[in-house]
């Protein structure tokens, strides 16, 4: 009878926790789940914190770290050309954002690791002016870098 009693409890307790986990997701704002899928990713829950940068732009469809957020995402789960297509969608939006020249290296980045040079050079370069233009000069430092590098990788 303890045992059912205990067992009992202890679902109680487990549903209480599952109501108040989904309470909570029903009145998150975009802000709270890129927060949530930050902290998935992380944990290395790539595809989970893709969940929640999706429910964040359904939210909002206009928060640039939500793009930022699931453009990393995806690249982190091997899904390079969904990944580069997040990221301009995100640079279209607002082009003057502080997270455009992090989106240009990283579509660089991917393009460089999907073989395609010529797209790698050109928004590395993109990123190099905007991170000029923003005057983040370990953001120049660090584009330059990468510029070398793809200019210099067969």
């Amino acid at each position: 009878m303890k045992r059912k009693l205990g067992f009992l409890v202890l679902l109680a307790l487990i549903g209480a926790v599952l109501l108040e986990a989904a309470i909570k997701q029903e009145s998150m704002d975009a802000e709270g789940y890129v927060a949530l899928a930050n902290q998935m990713g992380t944990k290395g829950n790539h595809l989970e914190a893709t969940e929640a940068f999706k429910n964040a732009l359904k939210i909002n469809p206009d928060y640039i770290p939500a793009y930022l957020g699931l453009g990393t995402a995806f690249g982190n789960t091997g899904h390079h050309e969904e990944a580069i297509v997040i990221f301009k969608q995100g640079i279209r939006l607002d082009p003057g954002h502080r997270s455009v020249p992090q989106m240009q290296m990283n579509i660089a980045v991917m393009a460089h690791n999907m073989k395609d040079g010529k797209v790698a050079v050109q928004y590395a370069k993109k990123a190099l002016q905007s991170y000029t233009d923003q005057g983040d000069y370990a953001g120049v430092a660090l584009a330059g870098q990468k510029l070398k590098q793809f200019t210099t990788t067969p």
